[in-house]
Parts: C-alpha cells; sequence; structure tokens
C-alpha cells in the first residue's frame, strides 16, 4: 500500500519511479494494494486473495475481463470509476446555503528566526462558497492545498484571519466557545482514521451516545435505544454496543464514526477524507450508507477526498483547491466531462483506470512540478506566467458556462 494515502498527483510520480526502477534494474516488484487502478497501471500479473488464502490468479487480462471467481468480480465491480454514474439530487423543498463564506482567509505566520522578518502561509485564501441543504460539495486537490484547513474554518475549529463564515443567516466566525456551543450539534465531521477518532477506553454505546448526552438532546435512557437504532441503521446489530473499537475492523469502526456523527441529527456533515484506508468493497458500503443517510436528513454534506472516482460517486457539486484558492467550481457531470483548467486536466489525468487496455493507451500529463510553497508570493500565479511578477494580482473565476466557474489561466 505505498501509496494509499497520497493525492493522485503523487501517487503518479511514485508509480512512475517505481517503473523506471524496475525497467532499469530489472526489479521485480510485488505490489499490495486495494486500488485496482494502479494494479491496471502497475502490474503484469495479479493474485486476489481472501481470508488468507489465494482465490484467483492469472494476467491483468485475465482477472479483468474474465474473472472466474464470485469474489473477484465483486471487487471489480465495487472500484470507483471515473466514468461511472453521478448520483441522483436530493429534493429539498427550499434549498438554502446550510453554511457560506465570503472572502474567506486562514493565514499562518512563519517564523524564520532572529532579524527576519515573518512570512505569511496563505493556507486558505479569498474563498467564497455556498454549500446547500441536500448538496454534497467535493473539494479536491493535492495535500497542502487547504481542503481540510477550508473546512476547519467553515466548521469554526480554526480561526480564520478575514472574511466570514456564515452558518444559515447567522454570522459565526466571531463568537467565541461559549456563543458557539449551542450552535455545534448542526455540524459534525467524520475523520480519515476511524480507530483513532474513537475513544479506546469506551465502549461503541458510549461513543454514539456522546453527542446526544453532552446536548442535553436525550435521557440515558433514551440516548441507549436511539443509539441500538442507529446501530441497526448502519448495518450493525445491537450486539456491537458493549464491544470497543480494538475489536471491530476498519469499516466497521467507520460505520460507528458515522453513527456517532449523525445521531444528533446535523445539518451539516464533514468527511475529511473518510473512505481512503478502507478497501474498495468497505468503501463502496459506505458511500451507499453515507448517500441514504442524507437522502433521509437532507444533509449538506463536504466530502474532502484525493480520489476524484469517489468524489464523481457521491457529490452533486466539485471545488478544485489549488493552493488556498479554488480554481475550478462546477457541477461534479461537467467537470469530469469537460474540465477547463489544466490543473484540474493534470488531476483527471492522474488518476489510474481500473482497466488494463485503457492504461495501455492513455497519456499521463506530468506535473511541471511538485506543489509550489504557499509561502511563496508569486506561486498562486503558476498558471499566468504573463504575471508572474506581480505578487498582488488574485486570478478571477470566469463563468464560463451556468454554474461551471473556472480561474483565469494562460492557454500557451
Amino acid at each position: 500500500e505505498p501509496t494509499t494515502a497520497l493525492d493522485v498527483t503523487i501517487q503518479s510520480e511514485i508509480l512512475r519511479i517505481l517503473d523506471e526502477l524496475r525497467r532499469e534494474h530489472n526489479t521485480a516488484i510485488a505490489l499490495i494494494t486495494h486500488d485496482m487502478g494502479v494494479v491496471a497501471r502497475m502490474c503484469d500479473r495479479m493474485v486476489v486473495m481472501r481470508h488468507g488464502e489465494v482465490v484467483e490468479r492469472g494476467s491483468l487480462d485475465e482477472i479483468f475481463y474474465q474473472p472466474k471467481t464470485d469474489y473477484t468480480r465483486e471487487l471489480l465491480d465495487a472500484t470507483p470509476r471515473i466514468d461511472g454514474p453521478l448520483p441522483e439530487a436530493i429534493d429539498v423543498d427550499s434549498p438554502k446555503p446550510v453554511v457560506s463564506c465570503r472572502g474567506l482567509d486562514v493565514h499562518f505566520p512563519i517564523d524564520q528566526g532572529f532579524f527576519k522578518p515573518k512570512l505569511n502561509l496563505r493556507a486558505v485564501h479569498q474563498v467564497d462558497l455556498d454549500v446547500f441543504a441536500g448538496e454534497s460539495l467535493g473539494i479536491v486537490g493535492e495535500s497542502g492545498c487547504g481542503k481540510s484547513t477550508l473546512a476547519r474554518a467553515l466548521l469554526c475549529l480554526q480561526k480564520n484571519t478575514g472574511g466570514e463564515v456564515n452558518w444559515g443567516e447567522q454570522r459565526v466566525d466571531h463568537l467565541g466557545h461559549t456563543a458557539l456551543a449551542p450552535l455545534r450539534r448542526e455540524t459534525s465531521i467524520v475523520f480519515q482514521d476511524p480507530l483513532a477518532a474513537l475513544n479506546p477506553r469506551r465502549t461503541v454505546g458510549q461513543s454514539i451516545m456522546e453527542p446526544l448526552l453532552e446536548y442535553g438532546l436525550a435521557s440515558v435512557t433514551e440516548a441507549q435505544n436511539q443509539t441500538v437504532a442507529m446501530l441497526e441503521r448502519v448495518g450493525l446489530d445491537k450486539s456491537y454496543f458493549n464491544r470497543y473499537p480494538h475489536e471491530l475492523s476498519g469499516g466497521q469502526n467507520q460505520r460507528i464514526g458515522i453513527a456517532r456523527a449523525v445521531i444528533s441529527k446535523p445539518k451539516l456533515l464533514v468527511c475529511d477524507e473518510a473512505v481512503s484506508a478502507l478497501d474498495v468493497s468497505v468503501q463502496a458500503q459506505v458511500i451507499e450508507l453515507l448517500k441514504a443517510l442524507q437522502q433521509e436528513m437532507k444533509l449538506a454534506l463536504i466530502f474532502i477526498s484525493h480520489d476524484l472516482a469517489v468524489v464523481r460517486q457521491l457529490c452533486h457539486r466539485v471545488v478544485v483547491m489549488y493552493l488556498g484558492r479554488p480554481v475550478e467550481i462546477a457541477p461534479t457531470g461537467d467537470l469530469f466531462d469537460s474540465p477547463r483548467h489544466p490543473y484540474t486536466t493534470q488531476l483527471f489525468s492522474a488518476i489510474p483506470l481500473p482497466d488494463p487496455k485503457l492504461e495501455r493507451q492513455r497519456e499521463v500529463l506530468k506535473l511541471s512540478a511538485e506543489l509550489q510553497s504557499p509561502m511563496d508570493p508569486t506561486a498562486h500565479l503558476r498558471f499566468l506566467p504573463s504575471r508572474a511578477g506581480q505578487a498582488d494580482y488574485e486570478p478571477k473565476l470566469v463563468a464560463v458556462e451556468p454554474e461551471h466557474w473556472v480561474a483565469e489561466f494562460d492557454p500557451a
């Protein structure tokens, strides 16, 4: 699993380096992964394992196009694809922004040492965004582009240095901890590592009940009953109530994390890389669970991910981030069918496709360099080389189609 936690552009670069080393030194590579796209790009032969046993082996074409076992077919069917189906729109009576921001900045001063001026790291810079009830908004981009910082600022878990954040019609970014406390039940978050997000000393039932008791939404008896019902809703029976996180699998713990996040019936749910560590079959189950819960509760969902194929399955609209700024915002179908910004095109090119024949034919666009430093005052002008010396110039978002916005760039 050498590339599981990496964004697609870094993953693509690591795979390219591995392939060059293999060719140069005649090195044999045994690649362990749950990513079928990586297998299709890198491997000659494939072994499928289940419960410690080999269930199928063969060439890529044999496994991908003529699988012999039901388990292999299930794995291939569960693999998300960037040409897969789009999620259905959720019918909401009066879609209004659940959370919004205008001119949002999150800057961090970086100390360079004695007698040197501090540098300004612009983790999030001048972001305007609305997230509506019943909408799934995907936020994608390379590691370090500001995805998680943006989400934390929208949840008021990270103090903004400029702009404003509104929950519904109320501005909240200037409120203190005490004033925010009664509003907290309207937001919730699901983290990347489900085991680390759960208290190992608490049972599953105690962890799920915690929001109900903390917010005073139920008595202990009522909270226990609601917890049992929520366990069943996320596909686990009541026997899990008294079990501990270390006794469960990653997928089961992530279901527990989702149950805890939604039991207080929030208006906004943030999933920060919530399925990136799961194998494809469990990942597909968790995605379907999120879809069903969102449909039932009319949740606004912010889904942060480096897996664009998963984003296509779940999200209605996508924001592509680069150095703390959106470079493209569009409905999911429009973005995947016709990406306009060169950075978005490079991201899509880097995604390994779970199809050996397509992988042999396609050309992967290599990024000209790693993600530039957000402390470089001109780094955000990378796609506007004609203005490279004008550090104060802000690339504007231009509407190229209804609801499709693209940051300025030089076509050359």
